[in-house]
């Protein structure tokens, strides 16, 4: 195993942490597309699949236990492998003030040791942020039920829990095969990580700081991602595609805290930016909502703008997509993102 650094000189830094084989390809995209403010680590119980994965740092936990072969969809095997690691992981995760979680949970490494991950990452003073997915419905209802659970037992010990369900962005994503929704996901989830990483520790024209995390934490434990883009002449399709395309059904009206990050043109001013930040606030009556704003610039686009949101504190309850969505989005001409063939679909922003 090798050390990404030591502690005194991670202070500037995100580590994001990929548990379990269901976040590996999350994070070797989160590891190819990095700069010099991200280290990556990658924990599990599998040691041919530690060996095939890249990675800043790797960390096979629960050697004597699962003898390298996996948790074998042991929730419990998965725990008490981190449990017995927790000593041994603590110098891997010492220093950086912002720990990026990542886990499919449903099997039995992440389910078991996430929460033991997220706990040491915590006591070691770090703002952890545990972006959780949910299997898909499609594959065994079993792995949805203990994914859930898991979900449900750290949101319940107020860990801070960023929810991504597989079922609804296969929904968002249209008639797609599963495989081809799934990588369109992990690409997704690891270009927003990297924009998050880059809005608070990059060359960003307003960034975002962990204390801005903190506050939108505190506002409510678990949230979950929006995402949305459009013209830069059209800030009220961007904001009519923000409120429809949230990662998990949940109406982001009632949220209470809201971090947002504008990717836009390079050069971009106030002026331009300012109608996207209205035109969304109206629509969720930002008026008594903890708001925190960044702007990262990707001199790569000309003229599209897309909004990147973690939205806390929501309602509980389900949403449908129709009582949000206004009416039909085009596809947005120049953005390589995931093609929805349906009319009343529209397309993701992605990694350009």
């Amino acid at each position: 195993m090798l050390r990404s650094g030591a502690p005194n000189s991670r202070s500037g830094k995100v580590l994001v942490v990929g548990v379990g084989s269901g976040a590996k390809r999350i994070m070797e995209l989160v590891h190819n597309g990095s700069e010099d403010h991200v280290d990556t680590l990658y924990i599990t119980t599998n040691e041919a699949d530690l060996k095939a994965t890249r990675a800043d740092t790797k960390f096979l936990i629960g050697r004597r236990l699962c003898g390298g072969k996996g948790a074998m969809g042991l929730t419990e095997l998965g725990e008490k492998s981190a449990e017995d690691a927790k000593r041994d992981l603590e110098p891997f995760l010492e220093g950086y003030p912002l720990i990026v979680q990542l886990a499919t949970l449903g099997k039995g490494t992440a389910s078991g040791a996430s929460h033991v991950v997220a706990s040491t990452g915590e006591g070691l003073g770090a703002l952890v942020i545990n972006f959780l997915l949910i299997p898909s419905s499609t594959l065994e209802s079993m792995q949805r039920s203990v994914a859930n659970h898991a979900k449900n037992r750290m949101v319940r010990r107020n860990f801070n829990v960023i929810t991504i369900d597989q079922d609804r962005f296969q929904e968002i994503n249209g008639n797609q095969p599963l495989s081809r929704t799934m990588e369109a996901l992990d690409a997704l989830l690891s270009w927003i990580v990297l924009s998050m990483s880059n809005v608070i520790y990059g060359n960003s024209q307003r960034s975002l700081s962990i204390s801005d995390l903190r506050s939108v934490f505190r506002e409510g434990n678990e949230g979950t991602i929006f995402v949305g883009g459009s013209y830069i002449a059209d800030p009220e399709q961007a904001a009519d595609e923000f409120i429809s395309c949230g990662l998990l059904k949940r109406d982001p009206k009632t949220g209470r805290g809201y971090l947002l990050n504008l990717v836009t043109p390079r050069g971009s001013n106030d002026h331009m930016t300012q109608p996207f930040i209205d035109a969304l606030m109206e629509r969720v009556d930002g008026s008594n909502k903890t708001v925190f704003i960044g702007n990262l610039e990707d001199p790569q686009r000309t003229n599209i703008v897309d909004l990147i949101g973690i939205i806390t504190g929501m309602e509980d309850g389900v949403v449908d997509l129709k009582d949000l969505q206004k009416g039909s989005i085009p596809k947005l001409p120049g953005s390589a993102a995931v093609h929805m063939p349906s009319a009343d679909r529209w397309d993701i922003p992605m990694i350009r």
